[in-house]
């Protein structure tokens, strides 16, 4: 009974959120495919995309940064696209101003909703979101989590509800599949794998492209995390005095590196989320101050691509070397035929 359930929940999450992702697809346009590079962006000129593109965007579309407006002052005035205020958390709209400010919208690419900074790319199997740096000591249960829910264990905050994300990744083309399962066994998250990086710009004022994973430490190492996300899909709760429904990660669980069952792109590894044992930390020496601005790409992966060895055993290399110095060993001790 319990597993029909799910099932049932998890069918009704992906129809309701299907309906919407259809409705922002029908009106992408087709993208051709882009170069690595940035274009300078004009605040307050920021346009929707909601027909055929006349030119093809460029990477320079999506990282869409520009050193000038980026250390121009302040002035107090917002982009005129942007909202005056946030009714959950007043501190959001001084930072999308803020963001604003370093990245236009990606020309050629279709925002998803005016009250988000999410825009999809079908054609490339891509989306970008807006957000900031929300965190740079400590244990991490998150990568990326809403602007106002769980900044205190996540890198980034994000400019947008959850939910958009997930009908985002559906119009480009992902497959949501299971989020992780401890009973009656521990069954990990699963889905299309999602690549995804970080564009910011430096203490220079250069611009930077990297993967999300080199923010993110093993506990007590140097070493980065090196695995792909899965679109895990999350889930919908209904109020049962309401009637009303909610999507399950948008109390925070959005990008996790700490298995959630209400993840929405959650790691296909066991990862505990006991604070005790969590497996995951900052890696704060490459991460920027906290409110940068940063855009994320989401690309999802083909299924045939080559299979992930996050935890590519040390054995092997001990191995190696076991051999290497067991071969020195022996060589050291032969007679020198030169004497």
């Amino acid at each position: 009974m319990r597993q029909l359930s799910l099932l049932k929940s998890r069918w009704l999450t992906s129809f309701t959120i299907l309906v919407f992702a259809l409705r922002i697809a029908a009106s992408s346009a087709t993208i051709a495919q882009e170069k690595d590079s940035f274009e300078t962006p004009k605040l307050g000129s920021e346009t929707e995309q909601t027909s055929e593109p006349e030119t093809p965007p460029t990477d320079d579309t999506i990282a869409k940064t520009s050193n000038q407006e980026a250390s121009s002052p302040d002035n107090g005035q917002a982009d005129a696209t942007e909202p005056t205020e946030s009714r959950a958390w007043p501190k959001k709209s001084a930072l999308e101003q803020k963001v604003a400010r370093v990245f236009g919208a990606p020309p050629g690419m279709t925002r998803l909703a005016k009250d988000a900074r999410v825009w999809i790319d079908p054609k490339n199997k891509r989306m970008v979101v807006d957000g900031y740096v929300a965190l740079r000591i400590g244990q991490l249960e998150m990568f990326a989590c809403p602007a106002g829910t769980k900044e205190h264990e996540s890198l980034i905050g994000l400019l947008t509800k959850a939910y958009y994300i997930h009908a985002g990744l559906l119009a480009v083309g992902a497959k949501p599949g299971s989020p992780v399962r401890f009973e009656p066994r521990y069954t990990p998250a699963s889905g299309s794998k999602i690549k995804i990086e970080i564009l910011f710009l430096d203490d220079k004022g250069q611009k930077q492209r990297i993967p999300a994973q080199s923010w993110i430490r093993h506990a007590g190492t140097q070493k980065t995390l090196e695995m792909d996300w899965v679109f895990a899909g999350s889930g919908m709760w209904k109020d049962p005095d309401t009637g009303t429904e909610q999507y399950l990660a948008e109390s925070g669980d959005l990008i996790c590196v700490s298995n959630f069952t209400t993840a929405t792109l959650d790691l296909p590894i066991r990862s505990s989320q006991a604070n005790s044992s969590l497996l995951f930390t900052a890696f704060t020496d490459r991460i920027p101050p906290e409110q940068t601005p940063v855009r994320l790409v989401l690309t999802v992966q083909p299924d045939n691509a080559a299979p992930q060895t996050p935890d590519a055993p040390a054995e092997d290399e001990s191995k190696t070397r076991q051999k290497e110095i067991k071969t020195t060993t022996q060589e050291s001790a032969k007679p020198d035929s030169g004497n």
